[in-house]
């Protein structure tokens, strides 16, 4: 069975450790726990407590790969995520729900405005582990050709065979009050 990676990719408009940025920091164990907990999710890439601790430094390949529409001059920090789903459906609604949307709603604080695209979807057999290597490239990929069955985004998204895909909204829907559920009290 196909397995969906999501690599996301930002530039920081700041240093990591500038006090602009501590709201993002600050968000982020929230969301990486939202994430764990929404029904479709199988892995994520940093999340050593899941494997040997001696593995940590080649978790799904070098942190210092980057999109190369990224130069080092403008590239003062940036984050990227690469994780695993088992369906498109249950990544979006994580993204757009819940700790995750709410960090979105402030990315525009954070976060530098680019023309490239701030994530990529692709499948992988069941067997596969991804690689940030691959996600810079797919990235590249959808910058250069738009939508394809090699990289694709929410808006035109492929099925695991490579056919155009319906999202199924009771799907998401579902979802999406799961993740909803997981967020703190303000």
């Amino acid at each position: 069975m196909a397995k969906l990676v999501l690599y996301t990719f930002g530039n920081l408009q700041q240093p990591r450790d500038h006090e602009q940025i501590q709201g993002f920091h600050d968000r982020n164990p929230f969301v990486y726990t939202s994430a764990e907990n929404t029904p479709g999710f199988v892995d994520r890439s940093g999340n050593s407590w899941k494997r040997d601790h001696a593995d940590r430094e080649d978790d799904w390949g070098t942190r210092e790969v980057s999109p190369r529409f990224l130069t080092a001059a403008e590239n003062r920090d940036a984050p990227a995520t690469l994780s695993v789903w088992e369906d498109v459906e249950s990544v979006y609604a994580f993204t757009y729900n819940g700790f995750h949307a709410e960090v979105l709603t402030k990315r525009d604080e954070w976060f530098v405005k680019g023309d490239w695209p701030a994530y990529v979807a692709w499948w992988i057999p069941d067997d596969e582990i991804p690689t940030r290597t691959k996600g810079a490239e797919r990235l590249e990929h959808l910058y250069d050709n738009g939508p394809t069955a090699y990289a694709f985004d929410f808006k035109s998204p492929f099925d695991a065979e490579g056919q155009p895909l319906r999202m199924d909204r009771q799907k998401i829907q579902e979802r999406a009050k799961i993740v909803q559920s997981h967020m703190r009290p303000e």
